[in-house]
């Protein structure tokens, strides 16, 4: 399983399935998914894979190959995403659209580990 970056609040507040959706709203390259279902390809097999999409699932809009990919999981109180890339590499389509998201909710990118991220650097904040 990759391992994965949340959005959520430092101090554990949750964040309202509303707040994400305006959030989503006003991050560009972002939308709410539409369908009731994600599919993917697994990298290793290439077996199509097909999940049961949560209410408050966002894609993320690749401009290079002109598509939307399913990328942020609503998980009740923050959502989750896969780091299948370096978090320093800052213009990646799925950071700035992680930073974006936390920016409008007050939140930061927390790793499986519990280390924060730099939303600008993309690298983990010292203590």
């Amino acid at each position: 399983m990759a391992y994965c970056l949340h959005i959520e609040r430092e101090n554990e507040v949750p964040i309202a399935l509303a707040e994400w959706r305006a959030a989503v709203e006003k991050t560009e390259g972002v939308r709410i998914v539409a369908l009731a279902a994600h599919t993917g390809i697994n990298p290793l097999t290439g077996e199509v894979l097909r999940m049961q999409a949560n209410e408050g699932d966002a894609d993320v809009y690749f401009s290079d190959e002109q598509e939307w990919q399913s990328i942020f999981r609503w998980h009740g109180k923050s959502a989750i995403f896969a780091a299948r890339f370096e978090t320093s590499e800052t213009s990646h389509p799925i950071w700035r659209a992680a930073v974006g998201l936390a920016a409008h909710l007050g939140a930061v990118i927390r790793g499986d580990e519990g280390e924060i991220y730099n939303l600008v650097t993309g690298n983990i904040q010292k203590d």
